[in-house]
């Protein structure tokens, strides 16, 4: 695959496999735009990226807010001149058991908890996708859209809401793929295993 002068968004792109991902890409001659909600790391990740042979820039943005997707997909293409791709990586945890019994229920997993791996780790991956989809089209442009899922989308105990929010990222992947080919938008999903990362160290 041709990488050089790709203009590509990496969301979670400051730290563990966003970052990793990024400096591969970085080293391909990618120009990156490096999305996520820590600034500090932001900053050390566009360093090594341009110190590995690419162009990269920081964008503070939730992913899970429409209107700063929105915004941060218009500032990247109106930056770099363009859009090719976007890595959908940015996720959370909140793990916890669905119920928690010892001489009867003692704790449930709160509803804070499921809504907030749901926005981020689901609805961000679909405002994202939306968002560059859109532009691509507005552009005349192909491109490619790879949505990171994990193979807890299978189920894993003590992660309902991770592994709802990564089906629904496996299965979205699908129907985008047929819905945005006709635009020469291919869109891909991966799904890795557990990784040495800060996320999965979190976890019990």
């Amino acid at each position: 695959m041709q990488l050089k002068d790709k203009i590509i968004i990496v969301t979670g792109g400051g730290q563990g496999l966003g970052r990793a991902m990024a400096e591969h890409l970085a080293a391909k001659g990618a120009r990156l735009a490096l999305v996520d909600l820590n600034e500090e790391r932001l900053a050390a990740a566009v360093t090594a990226c341009k110190s590995a042979g690419g162009d990269a820039r920081a964008y503070l943005c939730n992913v899970a807010d429409e209107e700063q997707v929105s915004g941060m997909v218009a500032q990247v293409a109106e930056d770099f001149g363009g859009l090719d791709g976007l890595v959908n990586n940015a996720g959370i945890l909140r793990d916890g058991l669905l119920l928690k019994v010892k001489d009867g229920v003692i704790g449930k997993m709160s509803l804070a908890q499921w809504q907030a791996v749901i926005d981020v780790n689901l609805t961000g991956v679909f405002l994202c996708t939306r968002e560059v989809a859109a532009k691509l089209v507005e552009l005349q442009r192909a491109g490619v859209i790879v949505n990171i899922s994990s193979i807890s989308r299978a189920g894993n105990m003590g992660q309902t809401n991770y592994s709802a929010a990564k089906a629904g990222v496996a299965s979205a992947t699908v129907v985008w793929a047929k819905e945005l080919a006709r635009y020469g938008i291919r869109v891909a999903g991966v799904a890795p295993g557990f990784i040495e990362t800060e996320m999965v160290a979190s976890m019990k």
